[in-house]
């Protein structure tokens, strides 16, 4: 069996507005050491506490996989339902997730996560580049709260990727 397409970037509902958040890292470590990091699924779900949980599986087998193209993803818990399929992987560059209609934020009528995507790359002077987009389609009311929200918990991102990166290659 071969693994599904992912489907194109859903279309903006009515009475909602398409958020876009980008941020960017700069960390003192290998873009190959990153990318590792990026790419292993215990970076999500190995620090997920109950109820939320972080799944990836292979629609072929039904078990756990990783970011492969056609994998199938999903982060849920209270308040949340994330599903989405691994688009397209550029080995040790880029990652791409769509998220699949259904996928909402404190309800399908609030937020809907539509697409999550990384880059790594090369710093000038050395190290990684980081970079995240995440779109997500808001109640224009929601708007500010939500893009708040989201910088409070991506700007963490770089900082727990530069002490996981560190601890794995002191390992």
């Amino acid at each position: 069996m071969s693994l599904p397409a992912a489907g194109p970037v859903l279309p903006v509902p009515d009475g909602f507005v398409r958020d876009v958040l980008e941020r960017t890292w700069t960390l003192p470590h290998a873009p190959a050491d990153v990318w590792a990091w990026l790419c292993d699924p215990a970076t999500f779900t190995a620090s997920q506490v109950p109820p939320w949980r972080v799944e990836f599986v292979d629609p072929a087998t039904g078990r756990p996989a990783g970011f492969t193209p056609g994998v199938l993803t999903t982060h849920h818990g209270p308040l949340m339902h994330f599903s989405g399929v691994v688009a397209e992987v550029r080995d040790g560059e880029y990652r791409d997730l769509h998220y699949t209609y259904g996928a909402y934020a404190g309800s399908l009528r609030l937020a809907r996560p539509v697409r999550l995507q990384f880059w790594v790359g090369d710093a000038p002077g050395g190290g990684t580049v980081l970079r995240l987009q995440v779109d997500a389609d808001v109640r224009r009311w929601l708007r500010a709260l939500w893009r708040l929200g989201n910088r409070l918990f991506w700007g963490r991102f770089g900082a727990w990727c530069d002490r996981a990166v560190r601890r794995r290659t002191a390992a």
